[in-house]
């Protein structure tokens, strides 16, 4: 898993260049295709495409561990019952889907995407352990774990924990193969029936999520898969989030440093669309000499982490020396644990995860221009 989780590391990057390009040249040409026509077609054909590539590098890093989540406060019941049709349709009419659903809060701190992934391939490997048909059950509680079961089951600490389940009626498992089934390529399918990756997925998501998961089977009695997850102590954080506003334009001046030009290409034409005036440069040396160059009109620095001759955070940070109030977004398509690794950026940077689809580049494009400027905001406290 270590190995693998190197190589895709290495390979997210430029991988995730590529896939920039092509969701963000295709979403500009849905947004210009009329409904219906050939060119909308395409363009969606495309967008379904590349995300089903950029899936594939996320699968990867999210059982080696280095997918980066982003954890927020949600309820383990909405995840579950948001995921219901789609598990419905994925098993067919010949299974039957029975909810446990427990009426207490249980909010834990977690990706709800990440946890829809978990629910997609524990179903999965369900139905394939049902070909002739059965019955799956879901069901979470709240739980109280000691801590001699933290301890043997790699918690935090004791203390009360979701649990979420998921059982069949299935053809089971016998001890041989269960305690293999969390192996990645580990698979009991035929050859091209199966990658062997479902499970190592999920192992890799729940132990991210800093929980625990177990899994109970014999031949011919079925299968039940435990997943322990840390509530949060503020559960009523846990709100379904806003419809998200449309997207604004503006008037401003951006700072633009990428080094890859087909991403830069994408990016600039995007902002330009929506009114913004881009300078751009093609590596850290030119984004600190543009910025030296147009100081007083750059409003806002757009950089890739990762650049040839100085990085991002170094090119800021003599940014930052010449302006006080500039302000930032990185972007990067490595994997969480490099960019810590080499110290790539400080926790309060902005990052943006590529691929980057355009309404989310320039939603948060906008919210950054909209934010109070730091030094505004420290002599705004100090009169205070």
């Amino acid at each position: 898993m270590e190995a693998i989780g190197q190589l895709a590391g290495g390979i997210a990057h430029d991988f995730n260049n590529v896939l920039t390009a092509i969701m963000g040249y295709a979403s500009l040409l849905k947004k210009q295709a009329e409904e219906g026509s050939q060119a909308r077609f395409f363009s969606e054909q495309v967008l379904a495409s590349a995300s089903s590539a950029a899936d594939l590098t996320r699968h990867i890093l999210a059982f080696s561990r280095k997918q980066v989540i982003q954890p927020r406060p949600t309820s383990i019941n909405g995840v579950v019952r948001h995921m219901e049709k789609f598990i419905t349709r994925l098993l067919g009419e010949d299974i039957e889907i029975r909810m446990a659903l427990t009426d207490r809060d249980i909010t834990a701190l977690v990706d709800a995407g990440q946890m829809e992934q978990v629910l997609m391939n524990l179903a999965t490997n369900a139905r394939d352990a049902m070909p002739g048909g059965g019955v799956l059950i879901i069901g979470t509680e709240v739980v109280t774990v000691d801590e001699d079961t933290a301890v043997r089951y790699g918690l935090e600490g004791s203390g009360s924990y979701a649990l979420l389940s998921v059982s069949d009626t299935g053809s089971g498992m016998d001890d041989a193969t269960r305690s293999r089934i969390f192996e990645p390529f580990f698979t009991t399918k035929a050859m091209g029936r199966g990658t062997g990756l479902g499970l190592a997925i999920v192992y890799g998501i729940i132990k991210q999520h800093h929980g625990h998961i177990m899994v109970c089977s014999e031949p011919n009695k079925g299968s039940t898969f435990t997943l322990y997850l840390p509530l949060t102590r503020s559960a009523s954080e846990a709100k379904q989030a806003p419809t998200d506003p449309a997207v604004r334009g503006g008037a401003e001046t951006i700072l633009l440093a990428e080094d890859d030009p087909d991403v830069r290409g994408f990016i600039k034409l995007a902002l330009e669309e929506h009114g913004y005036t881009v300078i751009t440069a093609v590596d850290g040396n030119e984004a600190v000499s543009k910025f030296q160059e147009h100081s007083a009109a750059v409003d806002l620095c757009l950089f890739d982490v990762m650049m040839p001759k100085r990085n991002g955070k170094t090119a800021f940070g003599e940014i930052r020396a010449l302006r006080s109030d500039a302000k930032a977004i990185f972007m990067s398509g490595y994997s969480s644990d490099i960019i810590h690794q080499k110290d790539l950026l400080e926790e309060h940077m902005v990052l943006l995860n590529k691929p980057v689809l355009p309404q989310d580049l320039l939603r948060r494009v906008r919210e950054m221009l909209d934010a109070e400027p730091a030094r505004a905001r420290t002599e705004a406290e100090k009169n205070r």
